[in-house]
């Protein structure tokens, strides 16, 4: 039996869900208005928005479209190319439950949806209470930060923050795949942090934590570094405040690359200018380091990990095993 006998709006593409019939797919229990955005064919002047083949071009549009507070939703729906928007604009998304998710196939990294920023275009998220889904965020301009999140309680399931694909940026030392500036309680699940693919030479990080960027957790996250010289870290603890009581990464893995494991990170990170009171919790089943040398270049006792065994500066270290 076709269903197109039955219910005539799936003729020709024209049928459209009410946002109640999809809030489960999406993993909302509610959600208000949905926004389609097809990076490849869509267009920001001649379509609403309100449907795959009338979808908006970029994520711009559709912040422009979405009412803050109405759970508004914006969707990704790629019709070819990379899946990526090329926003000309820096979007700051101050909007309040308003969310944006991909529909491609949910990857450990990569998602062939996301948010593509041209130009010195950057990201800020400063509101509260948004969810972020099976996206990429990717910049190929020199552009250090291209995403810093100043907002709470938001949550990331699938994302990949890429950083700038820029080696210029790679050797400079403001760099950095994500800032969290005093953005507390947000959630990131299964997510991605930088590349393995653009060299960093200079003392640069993929995290940076900032103005008491508190409680936030990482779960079944990796953050991940391609290095030619030994002083870049993955996380790094900006003023004597960076966190306040927390922060925790969950069965999360930390990786460096180098050609020919010529050069180890150092440190994994850096907490040498945090003086007030905060800890870095490392659970579940640890944490794995690769190709880095030590957690923390000088030890700030701030570092809080399941011990294993007792032997100093070994916990959480991969091993290369001796075939026998």
């Amino acid at each position: 039996m076709r269903a197109d006998r039955y219910y005539p709006g799936f003729r020709g593409g024209n049928l459209e869900w009410a946002p109640e019939n999809i809030a489960g797919m999406l993993g909302l229990p509610h959600v208000g208005e949905v926004f389609y955005i097809d990076p490849n064919s869509g267009s920001d002047t001649a379509n609403a928005g309100k449907r795959q083949n009338d979808a908006f071009k970029t994520v711009t549009a559709f912040y422009a479209a979405a009412v803050s507070g109405n759970h508004d939703v914006g969707v990704i729906a790629p019709s070819g190319g990379t899946g990526r928007t090329a926003e000309t604009a820096s979007i700051t998304w101050a909007k309040r439950f308003t969310h944006l998710l991909g529909s491609a196939a949910p990857t450990a990294q990569d998602a062939r949806a996301g948010v593509g920023m041209a130009a010195s275009t950057v990201f800020t998220l400063s509101e509260n209470g948004c969810v972020f889904k099976n996206l990429t965020f990717t910049q190929t301009a020199d552009v250090n930060e291209p995403v810093t999140i100043t907002g709470d309680y938001n949550s990331f399931l699938g994302v990949d923050f890429k950083g700038s694909l820029n080696a210029t940026t790679g050797d400079d030392t403001a760099m950095r795949a994500l800032n969290l500036d005093g953005g507390q309680e947000n959630y990131f699940g299964g997510c991605t942090f930088g590349m393995d693919t653009i060299m960093r030479s200079a003392a640069n990080a993929t995290i940076e934590f900032e103005n008491a960027a508190s409680r936030n957790v990482f779960e079944g996250c990796r953050l991940m570094a391609a290095i030619d010289a030994a002083t870049p870290v993955h996380v790094l603890f900006t003023g004597t405040s960076a966190i306040d009581r927390w922060v925790e990464f969950k069965d999360t893995n930390f990786y460096s690359f180098s050609s020919n494991n010529g050069t180890a990170m150092t440190a994994c990170m850096d907490l040498s200018a945090q003086t007030a009171t905060g800890h870095v919790l490392l659970t579940g089943n640890c944490c794995m380091m690769g190709g880095i040398t030590d957690w923390e270049a000088t030890a700030s006792g701030r570092i809080y990990i399941q011990g294993y065994t007792n032997t100093t500066n070994v916990i959480g270290i991969a091993i290369n095993p001796v075939v026998s």
